[in-house]
């Protein structure tokens, strides 16, 4: 299972998180298996969080699996942090936003 590939762009805002939803409803429908980049400079809002979230729970549930290239970047672990996913975090939620590492 070699999974697809999806690399974001920079800005990852309500503004453009229709076309995010669209590319990763796309990659499931025919992969089993997305890796998501998000660049190290991205700037990311609470709608890019939580369309991730969603797409968790759908891979879930859908028998598939969503990763992350690489751990969140600072700014995406502030956003998760300004968003609460980051208070009582379990470990499943670790290993996919940090990779299993502590916060720094």
């Amino acid at each position: 299972m070699t999974p697809e590939m999806l690399t974001l762009p920079n800005t990852l805002s309500i503004r453009g998180i229709a076309a995010v939803h669209e590319s990763l409803l796309d990659d499931f429908s025919t992969h089993s298996a997305v890796t998501v980049e998000i660049p190290d400079d991205a700037h990311v809002d609470l709608s890019f969080i939580q369309l991730i979230e969603a797409s968790r729970l759908y891979a879930r549930a859908e028998g598939k699996y969503i990763t992350l290239t690489k751990p969140a970047s600072p700014s995406v672990i502030d956003t998760l942090r300004r968003g609460g996913f980051l208070t009582n975090m379990d470990e499943a939620t670790r290993l996919f936003w940090l990779h299993g590492k502590e916060i720094q």
